[in-house]
């Protein structure tokens, strides 16, 4: 079938499985219901102990590549590739793994990644060999490295650990010759956009601008560009992209005409389901979405937002803020 092998999720590493680690979380007094999520990371890592190969590719199944993509620069170097997204979090597990600071502004998380599997197998070793950290195992120990007690501070909903985080940070500090780094034209919304099941014609279309879109089960299509999208006289007028900086341009226009009106539930519900869409991706900013100001929130463009309007901030502020990102 196509070449592919599938391999029993609970035989890849010795003692991982779901029921292990929904066990561990429990045992650590955590919330369960981001196991699976904290599962398929542990799984990614743990192929570097039976993978005979030099590299391997992850890539997210709800992204699609658009164009030809090289996973490696003309040296041989394979690419890490940047994205905007940020969450102290993670790099507070990983300080407490490996006793390292975030180095590289950008972030490592992305919708794929080439693994090295000897420094995978070497990070593991060296999180195994960290008797400063309770656990048998390398994911037992992460789970422990994280703030999973701590609910009563967090949303019970946050997440410790990111795997393409920590692996990115930890070759920054122990191999930082080993990958070269680049920005792809990427788009994490695609659901929103163009809906569950744009066609062929609609994903040429949208190749012109980016070179993989990703369409996640959790999106809410927009029925203004997904109808845009699917009117082939419309796709010859505009681009893809500049469809998305209309439908911007639109929100904000409209929003601001009813500012008198709104409150702040209005503003948080418009600023989430528009322009916090396409945070994760360079292609609209080139600025992080996070600022050495305020490092440490999670979600960093959302708190900014919050900040200026509890504040009561004169409304050409929170113009300047909206056509800041784009």
């Amino acid at each position: 079938m196509l070449g592919c092998v599938f391999l029993d999720e609970d035989r890849i590493v010795q003692n991982l499985s779901f029921g292990s680690v929904k066990r561990h979380i429990e045992k650590l007094g955590g919330d369960t219901k981001n196991t699976g999520w904290y599962l398929q990371q542990f799984i990614k890592l743990g192929i570097s102990l039976v993978c005979e190969e030099e590299f391997y590719l992850v890539w997210d199944s709800d992204t699609i590549p658009l164009n030809h993509i090289d996973f490696f620069d003309t040296d041989g170097r394979p690419f890490f590739n940047l994205k905007r997204e940020y969450f102290h979090s993670y790099f507070q597990t990983i300080e407490r793994l490996f006793g390292i600071k975030k180095s590289t502004k950008e972030s490592f998380i992305s919708e794929h990644m080439i693994f090295k599997a000897d420094i995978v197998r070497e990070m593991l070793s060296k999180i195994e060999a960290n008797e400063k950290i309770d656990g048998r195992n390398f994911y037992q120990k992460i789970l422990a490295a994280s703030d999973l007690l701590h609910r009563d501070f967090i949303k019970t909903d946050q997440r410790f650990f990111s795997e393409f985080e920590t692996f990115g940070t930890y070759c920054d500090a122990f191999h930082p010759k080993v990958y070269a780094k680049r920005r792809l034209r990427t788009l994490r919304h695609g659901t929103d956009f163009l809906g569950f099941d744009p066609t062929d014609e609609v994903l040429e279309w949208a190749a012109h601008d980016f070179d993989t879109i990703s369409f996640e089960s959790w999106g809410t299509p927009i029925a203004e560009t997904v109808a845009l999208s699917k009117d082939e006289r419309k796709r010859r007028e505009m681009s893809f992209a500049n469809t998305i900086r209309q439908f911007f341009k639109n929100e904000r226009k409209r929003i601001f005409e009813e500012f008198p009106k709104i409150n702040h539930e209005r503003f948080r519900h418009f600023f989430e389901s528009t322009i916090a869409k396409t945070n994760f991706d360079f292609f609209f900013s080139k600025k992080l979405a996070y600022s050495k100001r305020n490092p440490y929130f999670e979600d960093s463009i959302l708190q900014s937002f919050h900040f200026l309007y509890v504040t009561k901030c004169r409304i050409h502020r929170y113009w300047r803020l909206f056509t800041f990102r784009f």
